[in-house]
């Protein structure tokens, strides 16, 4: 754990990003998008020689506010590497230091700045269909979301303070997070997801969560830039870093359970 900040911890509300902070689902998103990306260059007529995704290029696009939405990754690294003028995919994709060059312009919102720098020769839309069916499944296919485990055992009316969800799922994603979980019966009307027209690094999450339900001072956990930059946003609480991705996150969990204990001074009934 690394707290640099000054003082108590004193929020009256927790807010849960989902991905990386309740569930673990680096395997299964990362798995979405190399599938997608290999089989769309296939498509294509191109040689798919090499993966389509890496944890490198996982670290540089989490560390980006920009880049929340993995079917948008996706979207992206197919147009990035179509613009190489590449055959072999191999090849088309950029390296890490050089896609941290390429996309350092973009600002808060990818779908908005890709087409302005390459040309949109993959379909947005239908890169989030194919996504989307290889997460969540299909009558032939269970889906990726069943490589998914829950970081946090207890079940959410058992933690110390109110509890909310900030996420970057669609609500049929949230349906299958809410499976692994275990908490099929939190309220709908306790969680944000994109389905509401929100996305982040918005802060709109935060304010639509505390101006509903009366709160102030929340504390939102979160593992990529775009939680961190929704809670700066904000301007309000504080924001934990769960995981490794955030090393310059003023308060950094190695996992939800040390973080909730750590700053709360609460254990799992069952601990």
């Amino acid at each position: 754990m690394i707290i640099l900040d000054s003082g108590a911890v004193t929020p009256d509300c927790l807010v849960f990003d989902v991905d990386g902070v309740l569930i673990e689902s680096h395997e299964s998103y990362q798995e979405v998008i190399r599938l997608i990306v290999e089989q769309e260059w296939e498509k294509s007529g191109f040689t798919a020689d090499g993966r389509g995704y890496s944890p490198g290029l996982n670290s540089v696009l989490k560390n980006h506010g920009a880049f929340n939405d993995d079917y948008d990754i996706a979207w992206t690294l197919l147009n990035i590497a179509a613009a190489s003028g590449r055959e072999k995919l191999s090849e088309a994709l950029p390296p890490p230091e050089t896609l941290e060059n390429l996309i350092s312009g973009c600002g808060s919102d990818c779908v908005t700045w890709l087409p302005t720098r390459y040309k949109d020769k993959y379909d947005r839309a239908r890169i989030r269909r194919l996504g989307q069916e290889l997460y969540t499944g299909t009558e032939n296919s269970p889906g990726e979301w069943t490589l998914d485990r829950a970081m946090l055992g207890a079940h959410w009316s058992e933690l110390p303070l109110p509890a909310y969800i900030y996420t970057g799922r669609d609500i049929r994603e949230w349906r299958l997070a809410q499976k692994v979980l275990k908490w099929d019966d939190f309220p709908d009307e306790r969680t944000v997801h994109v389905d509401m027209g929100i996305k982040k690094p918005s802060p709109e999450g935060l304010e639509y969560l505390c101006r509903a339900f009366g709160h102030e001072q929340p504390v939102f956990f979160g593992d990529t830039m775009s939680d961190l930059m929704s809670s700066k946003a904000f301007g309000k609480g504080w924001f934990a870093a769960i995981g490794d991705m955030l090393r310059g996150a003023r308060m950094r969990f190695p996992d939800i359970e040390t973080a909730l204990s750590q700053t709360l001074d609460w254990k799992p009934q069952n601990a």
